[in-house]
Formats: C-alpha cells, structure tokens, sequence
C-alpha cells in the first residue's frame, strides 16, 4: 500500500479528494495483501459532474431526493451526505463499510438510509446515481425498480468503469428510464446521463417492462425458477439477478451435492455462501431432523436462498443470516458447514477469502463436526484443510477432473 503522501509526495490511496470535500475510505482487505482502493474514477467522475450541474445543491427548503445504487464503500455516500440519500447495498459487507466510512469522516451515519436491493425506495426521486455492475441483469433489476419511483423531470447518472460500459448497457438506461447521453471516457470511467422519460416502466417496482427488454427486464422478471435435476429427485431453485449459477446446477454444487453425509449424521448444518440455496435444501429434504442456516453476504442471494427454500418445502422453519462467515454479525453454532468458497472478490484473485471460512468452521464446529468443501482442482484446498484441521482428519470424498470435495472432522 502507498503510504500517506506528504513526505515523499506520493498520493495516499485512501484519501479521495472530490468536490464535495476531502474523505479518507478505508476498504476491507479479503486478499491479505495491499488493500484495494475505496473508490474508482467513476466514482470521482460522477461527483464531479453532480457538482458542475447543481443536481444536488440543497437550497435549504428543497432539497432533492437522492437514491444511490451500488455504492461499495462509501465513496458517493459520504460526499452525499448531507443530502440524507438513500444507498441501496447488496453486500453485507460493503453495507458495514459505509458505516464505518461514514462515522470515521465525521459524518452521522444516521443521515443515509442504507437499503437492500429489494428494500422499499422513496418516492419521487430526483436524482438517481448508479454504480454500473459487471453483470446486465443486476442492472436491468437495479433500473427496473427506479423507473417507477422517478421523479417526473428526473436524472439518472450511470458510472462505470468502460470495461463494463458497453451499447447494451446504454440501451438498457435508454429502455427503463429515458433518453440517454455518454460522455467520453475519462481515466477510463464513463458516464450515462438518462433523463427520465414519459414511456419508462410504471408498474410497481417496475413490474413493467420496456418493450423490447432484454434479460431481466423481459416479461418474465427476476426472480427466476428454474427445476434441477437434484438428488433423490427435481428441486425447484428460484435466483434473483446475479446470484451464481441462476437457472442451472453447476459443476461444483453438483460434485458438494452427490457428497453429502448419510442423513441423520448432523443436526446443524449451514449452507455457508448459500447462493440460491440449492445445497441446504437437498440437505433438509433429505434429513427432516437437521436445523439448517443459510449465510450469505448477498442479500439478493440469501432472498433467493429463502425462495427456494419455501418452494420447496414450504414453511419448515430455517435461518437465514445476511452476514460475512461464521462470526459476523453472530457467531453460530454448527455440527456441518457445506460451502464452495470463492477464490476472487470483485477483480482480487486468491484464496484468503476461502482459508477464513475454513478458519471460522473450525472454531464453530462442535466436536466430531465436518466441514465438506469443494472446489477447483488447482485451488489444493486439500492442503489447507490438512494445516488446519490434521492431515488424518481431511480426505477427498468426490472428484471429477475439474472438481474436488474434502471433507475435514473436528476431532472429538
């Protein structure tokens, strides 16, 4: 990491300087290396613009209504502040940083509303910032639940990087909310500039859907169902934009799935990194007795674990905890973790994420409890789990040529 710059002249890479001020943003580091900065240029940009056209002066008796989509770690809301927007937040994670950047510039955290991805959004907003995601349909989601809740003289302002500005992504602010502008590219962020338009989605949190929508905004929106060829019979999984593996059964939750204990062998599972939730239900269906509590750091994630869950099995109870691990934001007690950890958060690559779940697993598993792990070949989770837990105590339960499951017991 770059140290702070004065001595040397180098720039402090937690300290962004925009318009609205200067905000030191510390970003949580899942890489054990140098942490990542807190902000991009898009982020810059997009204060910049909001700064140089007034969109969000507050004259003292108007002031705007200001909804903000995708902020990962404070760096619109903490300049937005004052403006008391509302953020909407997927991550856990990103949605406690914002906390903490917040308070740590000296700004109440109370004064922004931080909102889930499904959460209610005001009325008649004024001004709408979109961070542009990497993926279409948690942008066709994000805007088909704006459109409706625009004001009529409305702006939306998309910022992206350009590698996930393409025409499709301009197409889709010109379908859900109105004639659309880009500006060049600056440090390679861009800019769309949407003004709301008469023809925009009006139904209720954008239930209809722009003629010729594409993805999630055609007529079947998101969430999606889909039936699985699961074990012991079809199961019927249900995913919101951008969970992993939507509509389908992937390679690894197939291999963890055709892995699982003999049922009756464990009382409290967790479906730890649930997704749609796929693994903790084939576990219940198979087991009446076990407990299961789905985690995941994605709220569009766990809801989907949470639909899938009662299209299945109806209102048997479950938990469902929108946290990071097994620690946060309450430890839990288990006898079985089921997970298939990511070896990449957002563009780092590497295995931290995933040894902090195995670390977290062994400090909650009871004794004699089994954490079953799959992943790719190459990641030698096998390894890992071996310094961890024992080398008698890991062993290889399932395999293909692309996959591993291990299973790694507490001892008694």
């Amino acid at each position: 990491m770059e140290e702070d710059g004065s001595a040397d002249g180098r720039v402090d890479r937690q300290e962004m300087a925009v318009p609205q001020g200067t905000f030191r943003l510390v970003r949580p580091d899942a890489t054990g290396r140098a942490p990542l900065r807190a902000w991009d240029a898009a982020d810059e940009m997009a204060l910049r613009h909001l700064d140089e056209v007034g969109l969000v002066e507050d004259d003292g008796n108007d002031a705007p209504t200001v909804v903000v989509v995708g902020d990962g770690w404070g760096a619109l809301a903490a300049p937005l502040a004052s403006l008391h927007p509302t953020v909407v937040v997927d991550s856990y994670t990103a949605a406690r940083a914002i906390v903490a950047n917040l308070g740590a510039n000296g700004v109440d955290p109370g004064s922004v509303t931080i909102a889930d991805p499904l959460g209610p959004l005001p009325e008649a907003i004024d001004v709408g910032v979109v961070k542009v995601p990497k993926a279409s349909a948690v942008l066709d989601h994000h805007l088909a639940r704006l459109a409706p809740r625009l004001a009529p003289s409305a702006t939306v302002i998309g910022a992206g990087m350009t590698r996930h500005v393409h025409s499709s992504t301009v197409d889709a602010f010109g379908r859900w909310i109105g004639p659309t502008a880009t500006t060049r590219a600056v440090r390679k962020a861009r800019l769309l500039l949407a003004t709301a338009g008469p023809d925009r989605a009006t139904g209720p949190d954008g239930a209809t859907a722009p003629e010729g929508a594409t993805g999630a905004g055609r007529g079947s929106r998101w969430p999606r169902e889909t039936t699985l060829d699961g074990p012991g019979g079809p199961i019927v999984a249900i995913a919101h934009a951008g969970v992993f593996a939507a509509g389908r059964l992937d390679r690894g939750t197939a291999a963890l799935l055709a892995a699982l204990p003999e049922p009756g062998t464990h009382r409290r599972a967790v479906d730890l990194g649930c997704g749609t939730g796929v693994v903790g239900t084939v576990l219940a269906r198979r087991d009446p007795a076990v407990e299961v509590t789905f985690v995941d750091d994605s709220a569009l994630a766990l809801a989907s674990a949470r639909a899938t869950w009662e299209r299945n099995l109806g209102d048997r109870p479950a938990r469902f905890v929108h946290g990071d691990g097994l620690l946060d934001p309450e430890p839990i007690d288990c006898d079985l973790v089921c997970v298939n950890p990511p070896f990449h958060r957002d563009h780092a690559v590497g295995d931290a994420t995933a040894w902090r779940m195995f670390v977290e697993a062994r400090e909650r598993l009871a004794p004699g409890g089994e954490l079953l792990v799959v992943g790719n070949r190459h990641l030698a989770h096998h390894a890992k789990l071996a310094r961890l837990f024992g080398r008698r105590r890991v062993e290889v339960v399932g395999s293909d040529p692309a996959y591993v499951v291990c299973r790694a017991t507490v001892a008694t």
